[in-house]
């Protein structure tokens, strides 16, 4: 379209450019006439003799090749019609065009039948003595630009058209090589990224060529980063499974040693009733902890388990959980609670914080050395420390426990446990742990409304 727009209005353009011109020569041609009009009536003029002006005017109606002279006149300055001569067969003109006397010289446009006024002042002497005009037909030379234009148009419309035609085919098949590219982008968006066949590359189009071989190279590369990342994926998800492996192993063992020191009692004093009784309990808290633990641990992801607050006999049960691993080391726990019997905060996620801090302090004292438990309530929050006489953390474990950013390399894999609890408390974790003076590791909880939202 927009070549055959373009072709045909620049065509017309031109066609209405020579139709200007042609009309000036046809006016350049009548001042000719007139010129010689002028010569031959000039000498009546000066002597005054009207019957001979128009006898002149007569006699130049007999002579016509082109240019047909339809009438002819002599004015004077007040433009009354001193002589004229009518071409026979031509109606005569009631009024003269009233542009003919506002100036000196000039030409009425062409009409539609051809003819066109031109007039010109008549001087002796450098006195102006009449006026010139004449009526002339110029359709002969109107004709053939008319027949030409029309021409032209044909030969345009048709010559564009071909135009046309031949730049819509030859766009056509340079967009073949894009619209080709294009499908294949569309299908690579929705996760097939197909490489294009060698013969489906144009040999003789290189620009077309190293757009194919690039989209291929993509298409490569795509398919090796989704083969890469799928293995990268497996191995991961397998790293995860053994991750999650080992955190259950390491919670079941903690309160499984608790268990086998109530079972050692048992053993020893089955037949006292007191300890018979405290043990059994112990016992069966220690299973619903085991289990609330491993369910805990497994639903990480998901929807938490039913909440509970914080009692003092959470305190005692870690104690029991935490005592078979102190006798073992000769360390003693001591606790020392400022809390009511039950505190708004997740009991679950509490015990399992305490007993991975608990011990990691037994393991970390001397033989003969006393890990300190200490809770209080601090207005909206419940303040635990967890105190030792070890030799202290390790800079990378401070770190982790303060900002809450386990690391995988850690050697504890309880250091994860307890951060990913803390953050689920919405607490903090303080650490004073200068080297060889011991650890203190103190938990900021605030406290929950019952219910247990957060």
């Amino acid at each position: 379209m927009m070549i055959f727009v373009a072709a045909v209005v620049s065509t017309q353009t031109a066609i209405v450019v020579m139709s200007r011109q042609a009309e000036l020569q046809a006016e350049t041609l009548g001042h000719v006439y007139l010129d010689g009009l002028s010569a031959a009536v000039l000498p009546y003029v000066r002597n005054g003799d009207d019957e001979a002006v128009g006898a002149v005017l007569e006699q130049a109606l007999e002579f016509h090749e082109g240019v047909v002279d339809r009438r002819l006149m002599f004015l004077d300055n007040d433009l009354n019609v001193r002589a004229e001569a009518l071409r026979a067969g031509e109606n005569a003109v009631p009024e003269l065009p009233s542009e003919l006397g506002l100036a000196e010289t000039g030409t009425l446009p062409m009409s539609n039948d051809g003819g066109m006024w031109i007039w010109r002042g008549l001087h002796s002497n450098g006195v102006r003595v009449g006026t010139v005009a004449a009526d002339l037909d110029l359709s002969a030379f109107q004709e053939s630009p008319r027949q030409l234009r029309w021409l032209l148009l044909l030969f345009d419309l048709v010559f564009s058209l071909v135009c046309a035609l031949l730049g819509f085919f030859m766009v056509r098949r340079m967009q073949r090589p894009v619209t080709l590219l294009a499908r294949r982008l569309y299908d690579a968006a929705f996760g097939d990224p197909r490489p294009i066949a060698e013969g489906e590359i144009p040999l003789g189009d290189r620009q077309s060529a190293r757009m194919f071989h690039a989209f291929n190279a993509m298409a490569h590369a795509t398919h090796e980063r989704e083969a890469l990342l799928k293995h990268l994926a497996d191995r991961e998800r397998e790293a995860v499974l053994g991750r999650l492996a080992a955190t259950i192993a390491h919670e079941v063992r903690n309160p499984l040693g608790g268990m086998r020191a109530a079972v050692g009692t048992l053993k020893r004093f089955g037949d006292h009733e007191q300890p018979r009784r405290e043990a059994i309990e112990f016992l069966d808290r220690g299973v619903i902890a085991l289990d609330e633990v491993v369910n805990a641990t497994l639903a990480s992801h998901r929807t938490r388990i039913r909440w509970r607050p914080l009692s003092r006999q959470d305190f005692q049960d870690l104690r029991l959980l935490v005592d078979a691993d102190g006798k073992s080391r000769d360390v003693t726990i001591n606790m020392d609670l400022s809390i009511p019997d039950e505190v708004p905060v997740a009991a679950l996620e509490v015990r399992q914080v305490l007993l991975n801090l608990l011990l990691n302090a037994v393991q970390a004292s001397n033989k003969g050395g006393s890990v300190r438990l200490s809770a209080k309530l601090l207005g909206k929050q419940l303040e635990i420390e967890v105190e030792d006489q070890g030799s202290g953390l390790e800079p990378q474990m401070t770190q982790a426990l303060q900002k809450g950013t386990p690391s995988p390399d850690l050697p504890g894999l309880g250091i994860a446990v307890v951060v990913r609890l803390v953050e689920r408390l919405n607490g903090r974790v303080s650490v004073q742990s200068p080297p060889q003076l011991g650890t203190r590791i103190t938990l900021h909880l605030p406290l929950q409304a019952q219910g247990g939202g957060e």
